[in-house]
């Protein structure tokens, strides 16, 4: 082969390369947005599960309690809550874009 068919096939190749990583970029871009919301609501939801087992599901439901450091807790769950919310918006609006 000559020089000129070789350069002719590598800028080819190159092209065709690039449209598929560019295809490719943007599921994977899309996968990594889906895994790491889905790892930020793991965390929390194991975050959760401890309040739950520590504290009892009893101050979660009637959102009152007798102790010490009770308002902190509250809003550590109602803040849990909120960005549980969140995370699963954005995660059904990656899935809805898809």
């Amino acid at each position: 082969m000559d020089k000129e068919k070789i350069s002719h096939y590598t800028e080819l190749f190159s092209k065709k390369i690039s449209k598929l990583w560019d295809d490719f970029g943007d599921d994977l871009k899309l996968a990594k947005d889906v895994t790491e919301l889905r790892i930020r609501m793991e965390y929390l939801e194991n975050k959760q599960d401890r309040l739950f087992k520590e504290y009892g599901k009893k101050v979660f439901i009637y959102k009152t309690c007798t102790g010490s450091h009770v308002d902190n807790l509250l809003q550590e769950i109602n803040l849990m809550e909120q960005e549980l919310q969140k995370k699963y918006l954005q995660l059904q609006k990656l899935k809805a874009g898809n």
